[in-house]
């Protein structure tokens, strides 16, 4: 319970307000509360938890405002059957001054929990959120995008991550030039992020079949082929950011190694598993 003591997130209670459907793969889940109006806004790929009910309904100690020590102890005391799923996610959007956030869901096929959610979420659906108060005092808190001073940057991501590309691109100077590499399994869904991407370096590889993140690993070491020798060159001038299939992960960090690029510039994270949904691990 230590890791969470000093954890600036606290619990949420919000209600589907609206939902649109974004494209093949995408649906916007719009949330809204009086008290989201506390959750701080840090954009980037911001990670937030959302707890997903199991059976129709969340248990009584499980209330709005709870610190993430104590909604942890009140999860973990509750019977398996019983239990909500736990999935993070990235909150590119917030509107603290309408108490309301967005949350962007891939769908995948066939669906998961939170696939399954999102796909049949209609307005009054209530939704139970993790996240961090304004008032804690941790900026940045779930916040992975570290570029330091980097004007070349390199961003490659498949769909579950589309959300923080979302918050990362807008955040970028003037001066920084950004390659970023895009797995889809549709062109439409890859087109979602076309209002981000307009004056970047893009490339969409199409999985065609093939398994999540095995695409964008091979775009990954493809570029790194051509460029990587100028990225190691470049010490902190350079950053990198991939995200992913969780066992891709391995293999991504290997390329970048084998590329010498120090790896203090490379960030690597796994944001989904492609096997049978499983209960979050309560670490």
């Amino acid at each position: 319970m230590s890791t969470f003591r000093n954890s600036p997130n606290v619990l949420f209670e919000t209600t589907v307000t609206a939902t649109r459907r974004l494209s093949p793969g995408f649906v916007r889940v719009t949330l809204g509360d009086e008290r989201l109006r506390e959750l701080a806004p840090h954009q980037l790929d911001q990670r937030i938890k959302i707890m997903l009910p199991v059976t129709g309904d969340y248990p009584a100690g499980l209330r709005a405002g709870l610190p993430e020590h104590g909604w942890r102890r009140e999860w973990r005391s509750t019977p398996d059957r019983e239990r909500p799923l736990l999935r993070s996610y990235t909150a590119y959007r917030t509107r603290p001054a309408a108490g309301e956030l967005d949350l962007d869901f891939y769908l995948h096929q066939p669906h998961g929990p939170a696939s399954g959610w999102a796909a049949g979420a209609r307005p009054g659906d209530r939704l139970m959120l993790s996240g961090p108060h304004v008032r804690s005092g941790q900026p940045g808190y779930g916040v992975q995008w570290e570029p330091g001073p980097a004007t070349r940057v390199l961003i490659a991501a498949d769909e579950t991550a589309y959300p923080a590309v979302r918050g990362i691109l807008p955040s970028l100077g003037p001066g920084v030039r950004a390659t970023v590499l895009l797995e889809a399994g549709v062109a439409a869904d890859a087109a979602t992020l076309d209002d981000v991407t307009a004056g970047h370096s893009v490339q969409v590889g199409l999985r065609s079949g093939a398994r999540g993140g095995t695409v964008l690993t091979t775009m990954v070491g493809d570029w790194l082929v051509e460029h990587g020798a100028a990225a190691a060159g470049a010490g902190t001038d350079f950053y990198a950011w991939a995200a992913t299939e969780s066992s891709r992960i391995a293999n991504l960090r290997r390329l970048f190694a084998e590329a010498r690029i120090d790896p203090d510039r490379v960030h690597t994270q796994g944001y989904w598993h492609d096997r049978p949904a499983r209960e979050e691990a309560a670490d």
